[in-house]
């Protein structure tokens, strides 16, 4: 038994309920299984989500100066 996502991902049964004891889900009991129950990111869910799609700001990109240009800044002269 699985759920598809709105995306067409199939999550297997475990993983759901991994999900939902987690807080991060929740089923529409309101419907039997087999008439297809929603499942909703609940607000942990979405936190959680938000996060891990957040890129890591460990430094900025460096941009490499293109050949023939002056760089940024002058040098020192000494």
């Amino acid at each position: 038994m699985s759920v598809t996502a709105a995306s067409g991902t199939r999550v297997p049964h475990t993983k759901l309920r991994r999900l939902e004891d987690a807080g991060l889900v929740a089923q529409d009991t309101g419907h039997p299984v087999h008439a297809g129950q929603l499942v909703a990111l609940t607000d942990a869910g979405r936190a959680a989500l938000f996060a891990a799609r957040r890129a890591p700001t460990t430094q900025t990109p460096k941009v490499s100066a293109r050949p023939g240009t002056s760089p940024s800044t002058p040098a020192q002269r000494r």
